[in-house]
């Protein structure tokens, strides 16, 4: 079967099953809701991941019998390790994860309810936790006339009824969606057009173990190579491209000459793709290293000496460390053009050199590795200045510190309290 014939045949198949799930959604709203039993999930209950699984974490080290966190996954392997740490978690259609969908006051995920159980969620507490501060417009920002999300929200009577019948999860407004400082707080509340007071600028949760763990040097979770690396004083780089709505290759760089550079610094360059990036790599080397792309990145972050990306928003969590960023944008005018709008220019934002091709990159990579400031800018556009990165820093960042989750925890008893 063709991969459009796939699509027509799930496209039909998800037709003929929503009048009973909304059926099901109906009734799940008549059944009284525990107090204090929250489930969480994350990217659509495929990752135990993000701010979902570091506030998770976090309300299960409380020990606070009022709170009886509860992780809800479509995969056995994440049930497990959730348990093998000593949480409790079930898999979405199981009797106990349906009940606990079922009777929770409270649904907490990264991006949407469906990251848990949208059909069981009527009359729950929704609580957004978001997957990151945006650089590309998203939900109702999107002004793409070609992008399913831009006919949900702006299309014709008939094709905003269509798409929200296939995606209703995207056309509900949390009740609860934190953001990082007030600036970033203003677009998210646009895109969900969520009420001012439902959005809490609390910063990320998983940003506060991005920050111990750099403090403490937990390495406990990272790849092998990588541990071996740290131990021995190797100066890592980390390539972390985001998707592409066009789906085109964007990749631009002399394989060789890099590993060549990373060879004579003694250091090593991991690469990984979006999850959702179908991009070949068949480069390998000894010192250009291929990720999983289910891989947490946040395990690596803490021992990252240099961040090398885009337009993915781990740029924003990664300046809290105040370490060299490099951004590399080769295709630059194409993403412009054929994806969504960017909420900030790349100038805007950048603290590091911006690199517009290979050759700069590979220079910026080179400087940076001598020890050279990053706010020099060498072998890109020379935006990166000290100012700058207090100026972003400042305009992203309301709080650095590792206190997120207890202003997250604070924000939602307040909702509770009010409710």
């Amino acid at each position: 079967m063709t991969g459009r014939l796939r699509h027509v045949a799930w496209l039909t198949a998800t037709a003929a099953a929503r009048p009973f799930q909304f059926g099901a959604y109906a009734l799940s709203g008549l059944v009284p809701r525990s107090r204090g039993l929250w489930v969480f999930g994350s990217w659509g209950g495929h990752r135990y991941a993000d701010n979902a699984a570091a506030f998770y974490r976090y309300c299960r080290d409380l020990d606070d019998p009022s709170i009886r966190p509860v992780w809800i996954s479509r995969h056995r392997a994440i049930v497990d390790q959730v348990r093998d740490e000593g949480g409790s978690a079930h898999l979405i259609w199981s009797a106990r994860g349906a009940f606990a969908c079922l009777r929770s006051e409270v649904y907490l995920f990264d991006n949407f309810a469906k990251d848990i159980n949208f059909w069981l969620s009527r009359g729950a507490k929704m609580v957004n936790l978001w997957s990151g501060v945006p650089l590309k417009a998203f939900e109702r920002d999107i002004d793409q006339p070609t992008s399913r999300y831009y006919r949900l929200f702006h299309g014709a009577g008939w094709e905003r009824l269509a798409y929200g019948a296939m995606m209703p999860w995207h056309a509900m407004r949390p009740d609860l969606i934190i953001a990082t400082s007030q600036r970033t707080a203003e677009i998210t509340r646009r895109a969900f057009d969520a009420t001012e007071d439902s959005v809490a600028i609390t910063g990320f949760p998983r940003n506060d173990w991005l920050l111990r763990a750099a403090q403490d040097q937990d390495l406990r979770t990272c790849p092998r190579q990588l541990v071996e690396d740290v131990a021995a004083g190797r100066p890592t780089f980390l390539y972390l491209p985001t998707y592409r709505d066009s789906t085109q290759p964007y990749i631009d760089v002399d394989w060789a000459r890099l590993h060549d550079m990373l060879a004579s610094m003694d250091g090593r360059l991991y690469l990984k793709f979006h999850p959702d990036d179908r991009s070949s790599f068949h480069h390998p080397t000894d010192r250009i290293v291929q990720l999983f792309q289910d891989t947490d990145v946040y395990d690596l972050l803490p021992f990252t000496s240099v961040l090398i990306s885009d337009y993915s928003s781990i740029i924003f969590d990664f300046m809290v460390l105040d370490r060299p960023i490099i951004h590399y944008m080769p295709d630059l005018d194409e993403f412009v053009a054929s994806s969504r709008k960017l909420v900030f220019e790349p100038t805007e934002i950048a603290v590091g050199p911006l690199c517009l091709d290979g050759d700069a990159l590979l220079a910026a990579i080179a400087e940076l590795s001598t020890g050279a400031s990053e706010t020099d800018a060498v072998g890109g556009v020379g935006v990166g200045t000290t100012g700058q990165r207090h100026a972003v820093m400042a305009m992203l960042h309301r709080y650095v510190d590792d206190k997120a989750c207890e202003r997250v925890l604070a924000a939602i008893e307040e909702l509770r309290t009010h409710s």
